[in-house]
């Protein structure tokens, strides 16, 4: 009786979780909107805005998304060959979805190896698959924050003040221990095994981690498994090439997308590798705030390392703008692909592989 009343009383954290994000969001397009020097200002000033250039900024990030279908299709279509380029955009739109809508875009992945399940591929497989992509991103995002930091880290140093500075040295240090990490799981499982098996045992000691011999045993597996991708995907040299190349492109045409928003707004001096390296910078610190899309350390993050560009009245329209192309676009473009597919049959699986041919 008890434990029922204490099940009814129990407040519901991730209802008012959503809740608080949701009032969030609006918040913060609003504020945008409507605010001294917001979008309605900047209309009202007189300048002029170059649709084209946000058309283009619009087909930057839709490309984005059609190179993350195509990555997963070349995954995935190893091991399951009735697996359709079709089958690949729903499973891209399904994590672009869950990525955008939950903490940490921690539902993305799960919710795209259920949605393939129900198109016929093996859990195992799907599990696979989007491993090597997440390895393959990974180090081409670690790569690209490296260059960045190497080549433009003075950029920043007049405008950024000391907060955002100790968030962009974490950031960078947490892609270069992300990248250590992977490195060690894909060449030396077992080092990397009782390093972090060490650290859990730790926190069991003090009283931070329960279960931790349960824990330790899920990452054993969890090794296991992302050791043989490794090695499995490093046995296709020509596929590697091909994904390292394709998320190469689309991690670039995605850092593109303020450059193209900077253009519309007729600043033709700013460079687009300038404007690159910026939005590297911007995705590896708002990377680090664990709420859906990075909500609020984005848009900080985006003023912060735009605002030489996006000058006076700008700067919030900037962020409005990009918001709504990057995040809002994708949440309601991906939102149809959200609900969980049925399950494929035997039948259905032989019929696709029939119209294939």
């Amino acid at each position: 009786m008890n434990e029922a009343k204490r099940k009814r009383s129990s407040i519901p954290w991730g209802l008012l979780f959503n809740i608080g994000i949701i009032c969030l969001t609006i918040g913060l397009v609003t504020y945008f909107i409507f605010s001294k020097d917001g979008f309605i200002d900047l209309l009202n000033s007189g300048i002029q805005i170059n649709v084209v250039w946000l058309i283009v900024a619009l087909v930057m990030h839709l490309s984005n998304i059609a190179l993350d279908a195509a990555i997963i299709y070349l995954f995935v279509k190893r091991s399951t060959p009735q697996f359709t380029v079709w089958n690949a955009i729903v499973v891209s739109m399904v994590g672009q979805f869950y990525c955008a809508v939950t903490p940490g875009a921690s539902g993305g992945q799960p919710m795209q190896i259920l949605t393939m399940t129900r198109m016929g591929v093996k859990a195992s497989n799907g599990t696979a698959a989007l491993i090597q992509k997440f390895l393959v991103w990974q180090f081409t995002l670690t790569g690209y924050s490296i260059l960045a930091m190497a080549l433009r880290f003075g950029m920043f140093v007049q405008s950024l003040d000391a907060a955002m500075w100790i968030f962009t040295t974490i950031g960078f240090m947490g892609q270069v221990i992300t990248i250590v990490v992977l490195l060690l799981a894909s060449f030396n499982k077992n080092v990397t095994s009782k390093v972090i098996g060490g650290i859990y045992k730790l926190l069991a000691k003090i009283h931070l981690m329960k279960n931790v011999d349960e824990k330790i045993r899920r990452l054993d597996e969890s090794l296991t498994s992302f050791h043989d991708c490794n090695k499995d995907l490093n046995k296709d040299k020509k596929l590697v090439v091909e994904v390292y190349v394709l998320t190469f492109v689309q991690l670039t045409i995605l850092f593109l997308v303020p450059f193209c928003i900077a253009r519309s707004f007729g600043k033709d001096g700013v460079g687009p590798f300038d404007m690159i390296c910026a939005q590297s910078f911007v995705s590896m610190v708002s990377g680090l705030v664990p709420l859906p899309g990075g909500s609020g350390a984005a848009e900080y993050c985006f003023s912060a390392f735009f605002g030489e560009v996006f000058t006076g009245q700008m700067i919030k329209s900037a962020i409005l703008i990009w918001r709504t192309i990057t995040y809002y676009l994708t949440i309601i473009i991906s939102l149809p692909f959200a609900a969980v597919r049925k399950k494929k049959t035997a039948a259905d699986t032989v019929n696709t592989a029939s119209a294939s041919e």
